[in-house]
C-alpha cells in the first residue's frame, strides 16, 4: 500500500502479555508506519484498536466473533476510508469473498457475541483464580488477575479481559495427564468457541515455552462446572 506497516497482536499463543497500544501506535506513526492489530482474542467488544489509534484491526472470526467452531472467516477494519477502499478492491480482485451460507452463519452468531463473551470472561477469571491456588501449577497468566503483570495495561485499554488463560504444569507428562482427565474441557487447538478447550501448546514446536504449558479457552458452560472439571483434572495428575 505504499507505506511500511507495523503489526502487533495480543498473542493468545503462547503468552498473554498486553502491550500499551496507544504508546505503540504513537511510536510507529512517528516513524511513518501504519499499524495493524490482531484483535482476534479480545474481539471488538473486548478491545477497540481503531479507537486507540491503530490504522487496521484484523480478526480471525473463526474464533470468538462467530464462536461456534463451524466457520473459516476473518475481517479487516480500517480507520480511514482510503485504506478501506483499497482493501475492498484487493479482496474483490482476489476473490476472497465469503459465500452466502458463511455470511448467514456469521450473522446468526453475532447476535449472541456479548452473552457468550460475558460468560467466557467470567469463567476464565474464576478458572485463573483457582489455578493460582493450586500447588500443581507453576505459574498462571490472565490479565484479569490483579497480580498479573499485564493487569494495569489491560484495565486501561480493554473492556473485557478475554476468554484465554495460560498456565504451566511441571512437565509434559503432567500436562498430558491433566488434559486426559478433563471431562467438560475438550482437548482442541482452537479458542473462543462455546466449548471450553485446552491444549499443550509445546506439542506444535516453534514457541519458546515449557513442555507443560497449557492454553485454556473458556467456553459457555456453567462456570462452576468448568472450575470443578479443572480442579478434578489437577487432582488426577500423578504426584
Amino acid at each position: 500500500m505504499g507505506r511500511p506497516c507495523f503489526c502487533w497482536r495480543r498473542r493468545p499463543t503462547p503468552g498473554l502479555d498486553v502491550c500499551d497500544l496507544s504508546e505503540l501506535v504513537e511510536s510507529a506513526h512517528k516513524r511513518g508506519a501504519l499499524v495493524a492489530v490482531d484483535n482476534t482474542s479480545a474481539t471488538v467488544l473486548g478491545q477497540r484498536p481503531l479507537g486507540l489509534g491503530a490504522d487496521f484491526s484484523v480478526s480471525s472470526d473463526t474464533k470468538g466473533l462467530t464462536g461456534h467452531s463451524d466457520l473459516m472467516l476473518g475481517h479487516v477494519a480500517a480507520r480511514e476510508q482510503q485504506w478501506a477502499d483499497k482493501l475492498q478492491a484487493f479482496r474483490t480482485q482476489q476473490g476472497a469473498v465469503p459465500g452466502p451460507m458463511e455470511v448467514w452463519l456469521a450473522h446468526r452468531s453475532l447476535a449472541t457475541l456479548e452473552l457468550r463473551l460475558n460468560r467466557q470472561c467470567e469463567t476464565a477469571l474464576e478458572v485463573s483464580r483457582h489455578l493460582a491456588t493450586r500447588p500443581e501449577v507453576d505459574s498462571v497468566r490472565y490479565p484479569g488477575l490483579q497480580l498479573d503483570p499485564s493487569h494495569a495495561t489491560a484495565t486501561k485499554q480493554m473492556q473485557h479481559f478475554g476468554p484465554i488463560v495460560s498456565f504451566v504444569l511441571r512437565g509434559k507428562a503432567q500436562a498430558e495427564a491433566f488434559l486426559k482427565a478433563c471431562e467438560v474441557v475438550i482437548t482442541a487447538t482452537s479458542f473462543g468457541g462455546i466449548h471450553s478447550m485446552a491444549e499443550r501448546r509445546a506439542r506444535w514446536g516453534g514457541d519458546s515455552i515449557p513442555p507443560g504449558f497449557i492454553r485454556f479457552s473458556a467456553g459457555c458452560e456453567d462456570t462452576m462446572d468448568v472450575v470443578q472439571d479443572v480442579s478434578r483434572a489437577l487432582d488426577a495428575i500423578p504426584k
